[in-house]
């Protein structure tokens, strides 16, 4: 694992397709970083590597207009012509880094003209953009919401530590090859399975929060929640999961999609999950006491608990799970055995015909009671 936390940061914001921006005073090490970062992956400049200063562009820069033979034709700058050549880099699916330096200080429709591009970049190339803050004498502003939208937004600070390691290390790209080596796939599955259980469930007992857009427009300059940054939060949190990322990390990424308080209230919602071992409680289900003051930590025990069926599906692990929301029921806690219950239906609704066979059909597992509510339209589908 990488020793600079940012340059940790914007590695899973590459591995995972999600744009990165650095938000940072000037030269607090946002552009040495990402171009060390580039030579580290085999990405020199011009080959694998643009860097585009929209301060000094216009709009018609990243889109030119060619007329050709009675046509007008919109074409690639000559910067992403080039990297849709880059053949090859130390991660196989990583060809190339677009680097949108400035992007604050461009004017607004170079800004919007860059969102195509942002959006639908060449197969293989990772986008990164730098912003300088608002401070005294920076002719900068506010990203758009339609932009910062867009990104995950990583705060960029000096760290002593870090630029005294880099000085005596080789610069911000110090550390082994291994430090940017992506996850196993049977990691990254697992990791995705648990953390889609996790947003799904989050969402559907917070579902103010899956789009919040701010009406202050400093603050809808930076991360705020939409389904594009919870997609984004799904991403990275299934690749920092894989990496065996820590907390402060698995935050910073989080809050940067999605805002500090979306984010604090989803991370919550998460280690409340884990603190339930799914293997145990299917193993013993009589074991699984719902908490009847803490209906939001229910659901996130019967997220994980169906996060490790979906993972090893089997008719036992199944009725088990069933037994777990059956004790809601029980419990007085029909609202959280309405979210489990839907979850498991899920589950088995994405197994093949082939994996069904043998496996008890959902009709004859739910609970009576739940399967009324659910029939009526009044729980969640």
């Amino acid at each position: 694992m990488h020793p600079d936390p940012i340059v940790r940061r914007f590695h899973a914001c590459a591995l995972a397709g999600v744009p990165a921006n650095l938000i940072g005073d000037p030269g607090s090490g946002k552009t040495s970083r990402i171009l060390a970062y580039g030579e580290a992956l085999n990405l020199k400049p011009q080959e694998g590597m643009e860097r585009f200063i929209l301060s000094r562009c216009e709009s018609i820069d990243l889109r030119p207009r060619l007329f050709f033979e009675g046509k007008v034709l919109v074409v690639d700058p000559p910067e992403l012509a080039r990297l849709r050549s880059r053949q090859a880099s130390l991660i196989p699916w990583i060809l190339g880094i677009l680097f949108l330096d400035e992007l604050n200080r461009a004017p607004r429709e170079v800004e919007g003209a860059a969102l195509d591009i942002i959006d639908r970049p060449p197969q293989g190339i990772v986008v990164f953009a730098a912003c300088n803050r608002q401070t005294r004498g920076q002719a900068v502003r506010n990203l758009g919401s339609a932009a910062a939208n867009r990104f995950c937004h990583l705060d960029v600070a000096p760290d002593a530590n870090a630029y005294a390691k880099a000085l005596v290390e080789g610069g911000w790209n110090s550390g082994s090859p291994q430090d940017f080596a992506p996850p196993s796939e049977e990691d990254l599955a697992k990791a995705k399975t648990k953390t889609a259980f996790l947003i799904s469930s989050f969402i559907r007992r917070h579902q103010e929060i899956l789009e919040a857009e701010p009406q202050d427009p400093v603050k809808a300059g930076r991360a705020w929640p939409s389904p594009r940054t919870w997609e984004h939060v799904l991403k990275l949190e299934s690749i920092a999961r894989a990496l065996d990322y820590s907390f402060e990390d698995r935050q910073a990424l989080i809050n940067g999609c999605v805002g500090y308080g979306p984010g604090t209230e989803f991370l919550a919602f998460a280690q409340d999950a884990d603190l339930v071992d799914p293997e145990e409680v299917l193993k013993d289900p009589q074991s699984f006491t719902p908490d009847k003051a803490r209906v939001d930590k229910t659901i996130a025990a019967l997220t994980s608990i169906a996060g490790a069926v979906q993972n090893n599906f089997t008719e036992p692990r199944w009725q088990a799970a069933w037994k777990c929301v059956n004790r809601c029921v029980e419990a007085d806690q029909k609202d959280a055995g309405v979210v489990g219950a839907d979850l498991l239906v899920m589950t088995h609704g994405g197994l093949s015909e082939a994996k069904k066979q043998g496996i008890t059909p959902v009709r004859r597992v739910i609970p009576t009671a739940l399967a009324m509510i659910l029939a009526s339209g009044s729980g969640s589908k």
